[in-house]
């Protein structure tokens, strides 16, 4: 693996809109998300339109596109269930399938905590994994990230409910 990929974090373009189509249709990312049936590219543009007018506060949440050098956009990471009062978020990530397994989601994912916890004062940042997810799990564990639950039945893959596991990266403050 390598570990000293250059990443960068950008905000959506409408040029991004065939990438995002294809990641909000794989069938394979409806376990995990909130997503269970299609998405036009019609409503895609009109997500990417409004992601260019209004910020994470009036959405509630984030996509940032990941790239590689030269510009190459590889997947995306999402800031989702954005709380400012309480000073948390959800995050997922999302890698295309050629680019997995080279450290890029190590990078994004440590790229991503500084920002929210710099530029968005975040105390915390949360995700949940599915049990059978080894990769990711591994993925956030190694950005620092602990388990600190096991949500029995939490998932439903493939009519089977799944076990997740919940991960949170607390950024110093008061516990």
């Amino acid at each position: 693996m390598n570990t000293s990929v250059q990443v960068r974090l950008r905000a959506l373009e409408m040029s991004d809109l065939e990438m995002l189509y294809e990641v909000e249709n794989d069938s394979r990312f409806y376990e995990s998300s909130s997503n269970l049936m299609p998405l036009s590219r019609g409503a895609m543009k009109q997500f990417i339109q409004l992601s260019l007018t209004q910020d994470i506060y009036a959405m509630r949440q984030l996509r940032l596109v990941i790239e590689v050098q030269p510009s190459t956009a590889v997947g995306f990471i999402d800031l989702v269930e954005f709380s400012p009062e309480h000073r948390r978020a959800e995050v997922g990530i999302a890698i295309l399938s050629p680019y997995r397994h080279q450290g890029i989601a190590t990078a994004a994912l440590k790229q991503l905590c500084d920002w929210a916890s710099q530029q968005l004062s975040l105390v915390q940042l949360y995700a949940y994994v599915q049990s059978e997810n080894i990769a990711s799990q591994a993925l956030f564990q190694k950005v620092g990230f602990q388990s600190i639950a096991i949500l029995p039945s939490w998932f439903v893959k493939s009519g089977k409910t799944q076990n997740a596991h919940l991960f949170q990266c607390v950024f110093g403050g008061d516990s």
